[in-house]
């Protein structure tokens, strides 16, 4: 193959590169088999579980997230014949920029690295390029092995399929409940029998005015959106199970069928126990290793490429966790006077109680955690801001440290907690709903004060088929000064920009209607006010989620609905009034136009047959 390659010139190499290249990037996780790599490699795409079709992320938005100064896509097609200098330039400009981008990507992976290593020293684990989960999965079959004294391409082949789910057989013993709603889920889950664990339970139920949706994505319910705030007389408490899924497998004796009861010592001994004796000897290395070991069973459970798969774990681990908590929620609101249940999720609930019944919402926590042996961490929040159960700040009453979840979490936050893959657009906009909420800092102000352009940058990505082109419109709707753009861009909204829209074949969708953009791939300096913000554009989006929390976004439903029942019902007795009032209706007229509501205001209406009837 060597000598082959040697004897061709520098055309063929390249093409031979190109198509080995293709096939690999066709494929859809694309990567190099392991068994082929020749020279070995760092690959941060898998390092970072960017092959998982939840968390698919190129290098263009990793530049974006990162704030890279230079947003570049190739500038010209794989077929496409370069013709000139200048294109080649191009070219190598674009690749240069490539490699200085995934340059700065892997400083932000230094701490992923040290684990990997320091696993491998440890246990010999060749984890350089794992993702996290795989990691925990190959740690957990080494020491499964080392335990059992067996092989790891033996129990590397074993999996457990199923065919058939019974719920009934996936219920704690210590389930039980004490009210009609709850005990009604119980029988409902018992009753179901299933070939397919995907989609296969959804259940919705409502105890004394508290919504709770369970199903195969977990247990969430949450109040209506708004501020609720600790006082001298109240308190938000929070309580968490801690390590949920791992603490079900060990009390519950949890395991997949073809690994053995002896799967759960080995759980229990070799990952849950050393971790938390790492964590608290500082060795940061081991506590993060073992964490994503007890971490990966429940997931890898459900995975028919894992040693470890076993649907039937998957279920009884998801089922036993929802119905706990389930039980925890009916003790709590059934035995607490006034309590206030704002949120329950997959292993927490938070409430506000009043300050005199602290004491029995311990107590109760205490009496289940005895009934389940699973163990409740707790934290008291001075407030929550809370527009849904995804979508919050929580204010830690000690601390006074602030927990942000969903479209409030800033960018930096985003940052810090390497979650690269989510949306980094307009995070001036949570920034200042903070600020609002926590400093009482109006929306406008922190707005108007942030000098940072790229808290205003939003992001589009033209997808298969769709490019992008920005243009200007006059006031008559003539189209002028059409310029292509690239697929992935960075874009912000500016009183002096351009109109931004995609284009499909006839298909024409504005990016952001009636509203103008500045193209922002390149960073440019310049003084602050020349880039022309709009500024309204983002106040009207922090709007957006504040009166969605403060009331006014369910006022203003309630004065339309309102405003449309008026004027239906003026319709309705302008009808009535023209038919049956101004002149003595047919049958037909007085049943069509006469509503229960008229009838009490006016009398009933005799018609025209009614009286003939009459008179006879």
């Amino acid at each position: 193959e060597r000598d082959k390659l040697m004897q061709m010139d520098g055309d063929k190499v390249a093409k031979l590169i190109y198509k080995k290249a293709q096939s690999v990037i066709s494929q859809e996780y694309s990567a190099v088999k392991e068994a082929e790599v020749l020279i070995p490699q760092l690959d941060l795409f898998r390092i970072w579980h960017y092959d998982n079709k939840a968390r698919m992320t190129g290098l263009k938005k990793l530049e974006i997230s990162m704030n890279y100064p230079n947003v570049q896509d190739m500038p010209y097609s794989h077929e496409y014949k370069i013709k000139t200098k200048e294109e080649v330039q191009e070219i190598i400009d674009y690749n240069r920029n490539d490699i200085l981008a995934t340059k700065a990507f892997y400083k932000l992976t230094e701490d992923k690295l040290t684990l990997r290593k320091g696993l491998q020293t440890k246990y010999g684990l060749e984890c350089l390029n794992y993702p996290d989960s795989k990691i925990g999965e190959q740690l957990m079959l080494k020491l499964y092995c080392h335990y059992t004294e067996q092989s790891e391409d033996q129990i590397k082949r074993k999996r457990t399929y199923r065919n058939l789910f019974k719920f009934s057989e996936c219920v704690p013993e210590y389930i039980k409940f004490e009210t009609p709603e709850f005990n009604q889920l119980l029988d409902y889950i018992r009753g179901i029998e299933v070939t397919e664990l995907k989609e296969s339970f959804k259940y919705s139920f409502e105890y004394n005015g508290f919504t709770l949706d369970l199903g195969t994505g977990g247990l969430h319910a949450c109040i209506k959106p708004g501020v609720y705030q600790s006082t001298d007389n109240e308190i938000v408490v929070d309580c968490d199970v801690a390590s949920l899924y791992p603490s079900l497998a060990i009390t519950l004796d949890l395991y997949p069928e073809h690994l053995g009861s002896e799967f759960s010592k080995i759980y229990e001994e070799g990952i849950v126990k050393p971790r938390l004796e790492a964590k608290k000897n500082g060795d940061k290395v081991m506590a993060d290793g073992f964490k994503l070991s007890a971490n990966s069973v429940y997931g890898k459970s459900n995975s028919e490429y894992s040693f470890l798969c076993d649907p039937l774990y998957t279920l009884k681990t998801t089922l036993a966790g929802q119905l706990a908590l389930c039980m925890l929620t009916e003790m709590l609101m059934t035995r607490v006077p006034n309590l206030l249940m704002l949120q329950v999720n997959t292993d927490g609930i938070t409430v506000k109680i009043p300050v005199e019944h602290q004491r029995l919402y311990w107590e109760i926590c205490q009496e289940w955690e005895v009934k389940t042996n699973l163990v409740l961490e707790y934290v008291a929040y001075s407030q929550m801001i809370i527009r849904d159960v995804n979508n919050y700040i929580a204010v830690t009453k000690k601390e006074n440290k602030v927990k942000y979840k969903g479209a409030f979490k800033p960018n930096h936050e985003m940052l810090k907690d390497g979650e690269y893959h989510k949306s980094f657009s307009q995070g001036v906009v949570s920034l200042a709903i903070s600020d609002f909420f926590l400093k009482g800092i109006p929306v406008e102000q922190t707005i108007k004060e942030n000098r940072n352009i790229y808290d205003f940058c939003k992001t589009f990505n033209a997808t298969h088929g769709w490019s992008s082109e920005t243009l200007d419109v006059d006031e008559n709707g003539v189209e002028t000064n059409h310029q292509k753009q690239q697929k992935t861009n960075r874009y912000f909204l500016s009183k002096s920009g351009k109109r931004f829209r995609k284009i499909k074949e006839n298909k024409i969708i504005e990016v952001e209607a009636n509203k103008t953009v500045i193209i922002f791939n390149k960073y440019y300096e310049a003084p602050f006010e020349e880039y022309d913000i709009d500024y309204d554009y983002y106040i009207a989006e922090c709007y957006k989620i504040i009166h969605k929390i403060d009331g006014t976004e369910e006022r203003l439903e309630k004065e339309r609905k309102e405003l449309r029942e008026k004027a239906k019902r003026d319709k309705e007795e302008e009808n009535f009034t023209k038919y049956c009032l101004d002149k003595i209706p047919t049958t037909r007229q007085r049943d069509m136009y006469s509503k229960e509501w008229l009838v009490e205001k006016y009398g009933r209406i005799e018609s025209r047959e009614e009286i003939k009837e009459s008179n006879k």
